[in-house]
């Protein structure tokens, strides 16, 4: 289904189940900000709040009955694809394939903020994985994943077929360069970088990549996302006193 977003302009629609980051740079806001950028119809589902600002995280409230707000959504909406972020668990995507969404699923398990602060259990992290079609790790974050999977990983190759083999996904472990691999094959993919670290960068390369998976295959989804997030890196913005914001 397309939905009207204009007097002539249509888009799909990608349901984003993530945390809530106030100042703007990372979660829910970069999410929803990349998927209109790209064209597509967000429909937002908080996981849960965060106390934070570009320089750091105090504090979480974690929204309950997140279910609640995918069932009132896909009930109505029909959604092409699924971005799960932040505190998001396994159960909030069984809920939605459960309502008949077959789009693609694509987590980011955000393991902590990039400001700092925990977010997200492994154990969640894994068993969303799990249930998931890509997931975009960075490499610590996968190097964590396969240390709970029980497996000691050092190269991104390795880190790639060790979550492929263990959790039945394709992977895409983020850094200046991404390693992809699909179970068959990998592919590295390097984007310009000015040298500085910009916060919310992992939230738009997932969204992005989960509105490229729409329309094309899966590496050269990555080759997309990898350029989109790269533009909105180099064009950051200077919202507060510590890291620059990704601006998408």
């Amino acid at each position: 289904m397309s939905f009207n977003m204009s007097g002539t302009e249509k888009s799909d629609a990608i349901l984003i189940i993530s945390a809530l980051d106030p100042s703007g740079g990372a979660g829910m806001s970069a999410d929803i900000k990349t998927a209109h950028a790209l064209k597509f119809y967000p429909c937002p589902v908080i996981t849960a709040v965060t106390y934070q600002n570009t320089c750091k995280i105090t504090g979480i409230f974690r929204i309950p009955e997140v279910e609640r707000q995918v069932s009132s959504v896909v009930e109505d909406v029909e959604v092409s694809c699924v971005k799960a972020g932040a505190c998001a668990k396994a159960d909030h995507l069984k809920c939605a394939e459960e309502a008949g969404i077959t789009g693609i699923k694509v987590y980011d398990p955000v393991l902590r903020a990039s400001v700092g602060y925990s977010l997200t259990p492994l154990k969640d992290a894994v068993e969303l994985a799990s249930e998931s079609d890509v997931i975009t790790p960075n490499r610590v974050e996968a190097a964590e994943i396969c240390r709970y999977l029980g497996v000691e990983c050092g190269e991104a190759e390795e880190l790639c077929e060790v979550i492929h083999d263990h959790l039945g996904c394709k992977v895409v472990v983020t850094g200046v360069v991404d390693v992809a691999y699909d179970g068959r094959k990998f592919e590295k993919f390097e984007g310009k970088h000015s040298g500085e670290e910009v916060h919310g960068t992992g939230c738009v390369f997932s969204t992005a990549l989960a509105c490229y998976l729409v329309t094309y295959g899966f590496f050269d989804a990555v080759k997309k996302a990898k350029a989109f997030v790269s533009r909105a890196a180099l064009n950051s913005l200077d919202v507060g006193k510590c890291k620059k914001v990704v601006n998408p």
